[in-house]
């Protein structure tokens, strides 16, 4: 049996299953195995973590909702039809992957908790390698020249 290779991009990872099993590990090494604290009761840093992670849900609906009132499918391996450049696009090429980075360290800063933002730094890496990397390249192949003067003008993160 031959199996063609797809024309989208070849992703390692499917982005939401990284974020779920991150806080789900970070959850349970925090209040089952090993408290790993950040700081000593600040106030301050739990209010910061919840603002992140309270801004990092809009950030995703919001970037979402762009993908859905365009009929674009949301799956990093489905084929793309556009490049969006309006709304958080104008700021982050990856404004989905940066909400979920922010979500884990809002959530660790929330929680006191060293192990969310070790979630975090490892998902950064892991999608920044596995998931934008693919993308970008399969892009560059897709619109050429567009997605080229797109990634001169706006940054891959922040």
């Amino acid at each position: 049996m031959i199996f063609k290779k797809s024309k989208a991009a070849q992703v390692w990872f499917f982005p939401p299953y990284l974020v779920l099993i991150g806080l789900v590990i970070s959850f349970i090494l925090e209040f089952f195995l090993y408290k790993n604290p950040i700081y000593d009761h600040l106030l301050a840093l739990r209010l910061i973590g919840a603002i992140l992670a309270i801004g990092s849900i809009v950030l995703f609906i919001k970037s979402v909702r762009i993908f859905s009132e365009r009929n674009e499918k949301l799956h990093p391996r489905s084929i793309s039809t556009q490049i969006f450049k309006d709304g958080p696009f104008k700021v982050s090429r990856n404004p989905i992957y940066l909400a979920m980075v922010f979500l884990l360290i809002g959530v660790g800063l929330m929680f006191n908790s060293l192990w969310f933002l070790y979630a975090g730094f490892i998902i950064f890496i892991m999608l920044h390698y596995g998931v934008i990397i693919p993308e970008e390249n399969y892009l560059e192949k897709e619109f050429g020249k567009d997605y080229l003067e797109y990634k001169k003008s706006v940054r891959r993160w922040l």
